[in-house]
């Protein structure tokens, strides 16, 4: 795998080197059992991103009230941080189709990561294994690839993020559209789900991304504008690369910028307390549900995780906590 070269920090270098080999075993495993298991791949990668990256797992619960797999904090020198509640799902592949499980146990399953991520005021997102590169090019994906890599060749592509207000959309579209549902998959991992690798490389992200411009920001915050408008590194780098992939799916929907009222977070933490409250076609704001993750500290939960005493809220509902240093 490639990467940033001697501008690459230990950190990137790390979720690389974790992502080629987890691609590398799944891959072995599909030849010799047909199959990988979601918790065994999300283990490997925990232990391979070690020690430039902090990963704890939990003593599992005879019941967990959620399937959610890890609480992620990326945090850079300021101190700044961006946390998101992450659940692993396999990308299945049965001849030529493909399928996420987005709804497994009729729904509520999605419905209790959405409920603890708000428990938690951080947004909610899938962590999609996709196999090694012959099965990703087998996918099924229809998308025009003339201007940019096929999706299956993008560096990192065997572990990518895609936020769970999408996923929601995309199943939910999927259940009432048959045709839609034999593509969407395919779609998911093509269109909106961006390679762990690219939240820690060396590039700032987000200049010049003209979607911001059909939000009427005169009012708002002057520092959300210029979180929209210009680069960024550190945990607001990964802030915008999840908050951009939302905002890239809301500004295909007409009510995108329907009226509503701002909503207001109590926590002093956060970054952006007076978000604008427009929800398109998504279960919540996107501004908010995306941007609530963004803090100027960690909260006092994760310092306790990692001293390996994790309080029962957090404890009850994920199985660990892993934190990025950018």
């Amino acid at each position: 795998m490639r990467n940033e070269g001697s501008a690459a920090s230990p950190v990137h270098l790390a979720l690389c080197r974790a992502t080629a080999q987890v691609e590398l075993e799944m891959g072995q495993l599909l030849a010799d059992e047909g199959r990988w298991d979601e918790e065994y791949i999300t283990q490997r990668l925990c232990m391979l991103i070690r020690p430039e990256v902090t990963a704890v797992r939990f003593n599992r619960p005879q019941e967990r009230q959620v399937g959610a797999d890890y609480i992620w904090w990326w945090v850079d020198r300021s101190g700044e941080s961006f946390g998101c509640l992450i659940q692993a799902k396999n990308i299945k592949r049965r001849g030529r189709r493909s399928s996420i499980d987005f709804q497994y146990g009729d729904g509520r399953q999605m419905q209790a990561l959405f409920q603890t991520a708000d428990l938690l005021r951080v947004p909610a997102g899938y962590m999609l294994y996709a196999g090694d590169r012959d099965y990703q090019a087998q996918l099924g994906c229809m998308a025009d690839h003339s201007s940019r890599l096929p999706c299956y060749e993008r560096e990192g592509a065997a572990v990518t993020l895609v936020p769970a207000l999408l996923a929601e959309r995309v199943a939910l579209m999927s259940s009432v559209v048959p045709v839609y549902a034999q593509a969407s998959a395919a779609e998911v991992f093509c269109q909106w789900a961006k390679p762990l690798i690219d939240f820690t490389a060396s590039k700032p992200y987000g200049y010049g991304n003209p979607l911001h411009r059909i939000f009427d920001l005169t009012d708002a915050d002057p520092g959300l504008r210029e979180f929209l408008s210009a680069g960024q590194v550190g945990a607001r780098k990964v802030a915008r690369h999840i908050f951009d992939t939302v905002l890239r799916m809301a500004s295909m929907q007409f009510s995108a910028v329907r009226s509503a009222p701002p909503l207001i977070d109590p926590d002093a933490a956060s970054v952006f307390p007076n978000l604008p409250g427009w929800r398109a076609h998504f279960r919540a704001s996107y501004f908010e549900h995306t941007l609530r993750g963004l803090r100027h500290t960690l909260p006092t939960y994760v310092e306790q995780c990692l001293a390996g005493d994790p309080p029962p809220e957090i404890a009850d509902r994920v199985a660990g906590i892993i934190v990025v240093r950018v």
